[in-house]
């Protein structure tokens, strides 16, 4: 009698070691099927946000294409690439698209593509620098930071301040590939920089025109010294009013530029590169 209990009670043990056994997989394969469900639940979100991200760059693109056939020889802000409610919608929500035009604003290689930098493009940036507060001696740093010989500027620093950094670097020697590399000048605080990157970019050539059909007030106030901000706020909103100015010398004709001695070199009404977010 006393053996039969101790068996049943062998059996128990047995059977509840089993159900406990069975019941840890049981969880353990529903963890690894939601943690499998999850991950590729992500994987599908993420591909389809990329694949809705570059439709609309596709769509920007076309509509690019569309302007450039209608009217290859204007870009202005009355166009439909430049209205500020492009998206699309689908499904479960939609894409904003903004679309930016590079030309609008100064191209840093066009100063950096001679040695010593183009004059007319240097007096320009000087004076945006001014205007928004900002010492113009990180010109020189960056002239440094992208030639290749080894001699200091007034105002700059050469490969042997960078490499006696706690985190040492060597100056590029070339062109710069991206506005961001602005960063690693000497005196570029992330303030000035947030300042520059509101007015300046980084494109493949140099030589383009600055595009004063889409240059914000800013950027139009560094064509003149005397020219002040009010005046250049004139000039942006009246080119909206014609819907964009045909030529650059219908542009030099506005009364808020008369006798001010502004040069047409160096700017267009035209772009051919343009940045879009979406």
């Amino acid at each position: 009698m006393i053996m039969r209990r101790r068996q049943q009670g062998v059996a128990l043990m047995i059977v509840l070691l089993v159900v406990t056994i069975a019941t840890v997989l049981s969880v353990s394969i529903a963890k690894n099927q939601h943690r499998a469900i999850s991950s590729a639940t992500r994987y599908f979100d993420r591909a389809q946000a990329y694949y809705y991200a570059t439709g609309g760059e596709e769509y920007a693109r076309q509509l690019l294409a569309r302007d450039f056939k209608e009217r290859p020889e204007q870009d202005d802000l009355s166009e439909a690439w430049a209205a500020t409610d492009l998206a699309f919608e689908f499904a479960s929500g939609e894409v904003d698209i903004v679309i930016q035009d590079l030309q609008s604003v100064f191209n840093l290689n066009d100063f950096i593509s001679s040695n010593e930098g183009n004059s007319l493009i240097a007096e320009k940036l000087s004076l945006l620098s001014s205007q928004i507060g900002l010492n113009p001696s990180w010109m020189d740093e960056l002239l440094d930071f992208s030639d290749i010989d080894g001699e200091v500027r007034p105002g700059g620093a050469e490969d042997y301040f960078y490499l006696g950094l706690e985190r040492p670097y060597r100056t590029s020697g070339q062109p710069l590939q991206d506005l961001s590399e602005i960063r690693l000048l000497r005196t570029m605080t992330d303030e000035a920089y947030g300042r520059l990157s509101e007015v300046m970019t980084v494109l493949p050539t140099a030589g383009g025109a600055l595009n004063v059909n889409t240059a914000p007030p800013m950027v139009l106030q560094t064509l003149a010294t005397d020219l002040n901000l009010e005046s250049a706020t004139s000039l942006a909103e009246s080119r909206l009013r014609v819907d964009g100015f045909e030529s650059v010398e219908q542009f030099l004709q506005q009364p808020e530029l008369a006798g001010l001695a502004v040069k047409p070199a160096g700017l267009g009404v035209q772009s051919s590169f343009f940045k879009v977010n979406t």
